[in-house]
């Protein structure tokens, strides 16, 4: 999916009608605290997922016949209603690393989320459908991070080039919030949907969002033809990250989930950086993973 800079976006966001679904999304199920005896409507649940976000359509994007490698791990917690349920979901996705305008076999995370509060309604055998129109608590859902994920993949190629499905996701949240679905809140004490979309769009958060496409595109993309410039890059993005949370005064979502999806990559890349002083200024951006940094400090290469 990777092009030459110079056709990147005029290529990259073209319109196309007839080209396939964009992700590839394989979905995980953990039903071992539902009752056996109603643990039996949920056996085609996992299929039912898959087969909804592998083949729905939600873009125009033209991804030159690369999907999208997302995961989704499901963990019922309760049973609060006739076919309706409680649940912890792990989402998760990545792309290749490219060397020049090839993806290698190699890959690096784009997104590791927990969201602990999904609540809804599943009949089995029952269609689900895609609305944007009628708000849905098991497919806005999946919608939602559908969205999410398009999103955060599109902005590693292009900056802002994800912004159209930031809103798409914005819209959804908005949806449910008028629905008083009480698993989309507006304010949470830890992660919320609406706190990691909400940051997106916002304008005080765009230094993250450029930098988060820095860290990608001119970063762990340009690590196998100039090492130097791409290290320099990815720290100069890590730096850019925490003086926005350090301007904002406040805990950000998109901050603490960049650096939790990326530390391991980040104290494993930066064992090629010529100074290991270099750990400091990680720590000094990322204290919560500092003893992953200081492990890697004294690493061998």
């Amino acid at each position: 999916m990777k092009l030459l800079p110079s056709i990147l976006l005029s290529a990259f966001l073209v319109t196309s009608v007839g080209i396939g679904q964009e992700l590839q999304c394989d979905v995980k199920v953990n039903a071992e605290n539902i009752p056996s005896a109603q643990r039996d409507f949920l056996r085609n649940f996992e299929s039912d997922l898959e087969r909804y976000l592998n083949n729905t359509r939600f873009s125009n994007e033209d991804l030159d016949g690369e999907k999208i490698l997302c995961s989704m791990d499901i963990f019922f917690k309760t049973v609060v209603g006739d076919n309706r349920y409680q649940a912890q979901v792990f989402i998760g996705s990545q792309r290749p690393i490219y060397v020049g305008n090839d993806p290698s076999e190699k890959v690096t995370p784009i997104l590791r989320l927990i969201d602990d509060r999904w609540e809804f309604t599943y009949v089995p055998n029952q269609r689900m459908i895609q609305d944007d129109f009628s708000f849905d608590p098991l497919t806005d859902f999946l919608d939602f991070y559908a969205y999410v994920i398009i999103g955060f993949d599109l902005e590693t190629y292009v900056e802002n080039s994800g912004s159209r499905y930031f809103q798409k996701a914005l819209q959804i949240w908005s949806q449910a919030n008028g629905s008083n679905a009480k698993d989309w809140p507006q304010s949470s004490a830890g992660y919320s949907r609406f706190g990691i979309i909400d940051e997106i769009n916002n304008t005080k958060f765009q230094p993250m969002v450029v930098a988060f496409h820095t860290y990608h595109f001119d970063g762990i993309d340009l690590l196998a033809t100039d090492p130097t410039k791409a290290l320099n890059n990815m720290l100069n993005a890590i730096e850019t990250m925490s003086r926005v949370r350090q301007q904002q005064n406040q805990p950000s979502v998109l901050v603490r989930h960049f650096f939790d999806a990326k530390y391991m990559e980040i104290a494993a890349t930066f064992l090629k950086y010529p100074d290991r002083a270099v750990y400091d200024r990680l720590i000094a951006a990322d204290p919560e993973h500092r003893s992953t940094y200081d492990e890697n400090r004294f690493r061998n290469q």
